[in-house]
């Protein structure tokens, strides 16, 4: 008896192998949804985070910032050229590079506008 006839032959009505079929439907179903779905409290880590604070930078390297409420909480400049560097929040220089950046994406946003 074939694959064919157990399931789908129009004379014969097998219920434990519609049984079997559909229950190897479900625990693939299940089995694949259980591959693709993250469980609920997982998180992504961050591959970065800062350590200790850099020296000043020049305002006209920054191309941008975000800031950091990690462990230790931190300003981290992403230069021109990619790199991340983190600095103390409360310093002025930093405070500065924060409004020289900020003022240039006003700028920015103005004259495309």
């Amino acid at each position: 008896m074939g694959f064919y006839t157990l399931f789908f032959s129009p004379n014969t009505f097998n219920p434990t192998a519609t049984m079997r079929l559909f229950l190897l439907i479900l625990i693939c179903f299940c089995g694949l949804t259980g591959c693709m779905v993250e469980g609920v409290g997982s998180e992504v880590i961050k591959k970065s985070f800062c350590v200790s604070w850099s020296q000043p930078l020049q305002s006209k390297r920054v191309k941008s910032y975000t800031i950091d409420e990690g462990s230790m909480k931190a300003v981290i400049f992403i230069t021109r050229k990619g790199f991340k560097i983190c600095a103390n929040p409360e310093a002025n220089w930093v405070k500065n590079v924060i409004n020289s950046v900020d003022s240039r994406r006003k700028t920015r946003r103005t004259t495309a506008s």
